[in-house]
């Protein structure tokens, strides 16, 4: 399924997702975009590591949360790695609430988090 919210950039086994969608609130956006990281995650051949960027998101649902959660697990299953940038201090508190935050990695900046993807390999 495609997401139309999606901007997937790939170096090798590294991906950049950015969404470009301000509310993840509704049943069908939450799907699409979950699918699309699956999709993502058994794409890549071997561990892959997967930058989420979510600047640009205002708004999500815990049923978001629950589904990058259950991209997290994919991702871990394949022995590969995923972090959160730019996720905004108005949501946060959610991750924290749920204890998130020890599970994810998070950078308020995506570039970075690929730089340091790519300086320490899996």
């Amino acid at each position: 399924m495609a997401c139309d919210f999606l901007i997937v950039q790939r170096y090798d086994n590294l991906v950049l997702a950015k969404v470009t969608k301000e509310r993840l609130l509704d049943p069908a956006s939450i799907t699409s975009l979950s699918d699309a990281l699956i999709a993502e995650v058994n794409r890549s051949a071997m561990r892959p590591s997967i930058v989420l960027d979510l600047a640009e998101v205002g708004y999500l649902s815990s049923a978001m949360i629950g589904k990058l959660v259950a991209v997290l697990k994919a991702v871990k299953a394949v022995k590969g790695r995923m972090a959160l940038a730019g996720v905004k201090p108005s949501i946060m508190p959610l991750f924290k609430i749920t204890q998130l935050d020890k599970l994810f990695d998070f950078s308020e900046d995506a570039e970075q988090l690929i730089l340091a993807y790519r300086r320490k390999p899996l």
